[in-house]
């Protein structure tokens, strides 16, 4: 798959290379606008917003929905290459069992468990570059993703030449489409939607809230065929059989938007596990897909590198930091330490099942001792993967206090994650920092979670 994905610009973002009349116009409902735009809308910490989302080229787009589809294949293909079965690749990995209550271990590593993912990318000089790949139906932002993109875009439609901005496709839309596909879902059948305690975006952690704003995604799952509810976890029961119910009614699939090792133990959770192990519900996406979001699955890919086909040496070259794992099996071990002692400012140290941030150690933002201890601490608990630091460009945007009006101007950092339903791409979830903040760009961290519009060329 011969590519040249961001070797014709130097951003991500084309707001610059806009006309500057539909700049100064937009610009200019843009602030008049933001706190609307941005008004109940949850997982962003702090009173600073974004005054516009990034403009991105369509056909921009359209190519990392295609690179980004042919990566997830890949790391498909590395897992095959090690294990048949979703058993033996959590042997290889080295992952608890009971890190994964909801797991079939005798699941075939089928095409099937490619139907949800979004990986985090970062750009540099204009290209992408892929640092982590979250293969898992537990992908939260798809909602704010489409209604900052939604309503970006109804704001500069009418605006002399705001017929070419439109927004991606609805993620929250081509994630129910997919759920009712990937699982054979007949009309009508019943999807349950738990709220979870642990995990969940800042704004939602009041069950009563996350349930209000789970509401927009039941309506969809409606508009796809599906009777589909969100409920607290302890609602979930159990009947004859291990038939999970919902209020005394059964229920034919989970939406599972958590990751369940990270959840208290609950009834709900227990019922939900006892029919998930007796095959009486159909659950999206498996626990499976979990292992594929393993960053060992990054270093795998660059340890087989050579042996694929010369596209896709290439497409991991371009696109994905090198990676190792940490600490190294085997010979190579001491190898790989000296090398990281000796490029801390090169590398970043990152636990392989982690998420949003956690345990992740940025070589240049620490000094030589603690980056000492970093990678003690790592080889003495395993599972870490080494990675090339990528120096992210930044995102110049203008960022308005939504309990003064203040406006501040910044370049900031970002991430942009594309949200890729049954292998084709939809709504973009993009979180970038804030006027004075961190380089970790994670919500809890106090990262805001932004969107894109798209632009069509003339």
């Amino acid at each position: 798959m011969e590519n040249n994905l961001g070797s014709s610009r130097r951003s991500f973002d084309i707001w610059s290379e806009l006309a500057p009349s539909f700049r100064e116009s937009a610009l200019a409902r843009s602030v008049t606008g933001a706190r609307s735009v941005h008004d109940g809308i949850s997982g962003s910490m702090g009173t600073w917003r974004p005054v516009r989302p990034s403009f991105v080229e369509r056909s921009h787009y359209d190519e990392l929905g295609r690179v980004s589809a042919r990566l997830m294949r890949l790391i498909l293909d590395a897992c095959r290459r090690r294990a048949t079965t979703v058993g033996e690749l959590q042997d290889v990995l080295g992952v608890d069992e009971a890190d994964t209550p909801l797991l079939s271990r005798t699941e075939l590593l089928g095409d099937h468990l490619l139907v949800a993912a979004r990986p985090d990318i970062v750009y540099r000089s204009g290209v992408p570059r892929f640092v982590e790949f979250n293969i898992d139906g537990a992908l939260g932002g798809t909602l704010q993703a489409d209604l900052l993109a939604a309503r970006f875009r109804d704001l500069y439609r009418p605006l002399p030449g705001g017929d070419r901005i439109d927004a991606p496709p609805s993620a929250v839309d081509s994630r129910f489409a997919e759920i009712r596909t990937s699982l054979g879902l007949s009309e009508g059948e019943r999807v349950a939607i738990p709220v979870f305690s642990k995990g969940a975006a800042p704004g939602l952690e009041d069950p009563d809230a996350f349930l209000a704003w789970l509401a927009p995604m039941c309506e969809s799952g409606r508009r796809h065929g599906m009777d589909t509810v969100a409920c607290p976890m302890d609602r979930l029961e159990t009947g004859e059989d291990d038939v999970l119910l919902l209020d005394g009614r059964r229920v034919d699939a989970v939406f599972r938007l958590f990751l369940s090792f990270d959840q208290p133990p609950s009834p709900g959770l227990d019922a939900l596990v006892r029919s998930v192990r007796a095959g009486r519900v159909r659950m999206h996406t498996s626990e499976a897909t979990w292992l594929l979001s393993d960053k060992t699955t990054m270093a795998w890919l660059w340890a087989d590198k050579d042996a694929l086909p010369g596209d896709d040496q290439r497409l991991i070259e371009r696109h994905l930091p090198w990676t190792a794992l940490f600490p190294a099996p085997g010979p190579d071990g001491e190898a790989l330490l000296r090398h990281a002692l000796a490029h801390r400012t090169e590398l970043v140290l990152k636990p392989v099942g982690g998420y949003g941030g956690g345990g992740v150690v940025l070589g240049p933002e620490v000094r030589d001792e603690e980056w000492r201890r970093a990678l003690e601490d790592a080889r003495w608990a395993g599972r870490h993967i080494l990675q090339t630091h990528v120096t992210p460009d930044r995102l110049a945007l203008d960022f308005q206090d939504q309990e003064t009006g203040a406006l501040e101007h910044a370049e900031v950092p970002f991430v942009v994650g594309p949200f890729m339903f049954g292998g084709a791409p939809s709504g973009v979830l993009v979180r970038h920092g804030v006027p004075g903040g961190g380089p970790v760009l994670n919500a809890h961290h106090g990262a805001l979670m932004s969107s894109v519009v798209l632009v069509d060329r003339c």
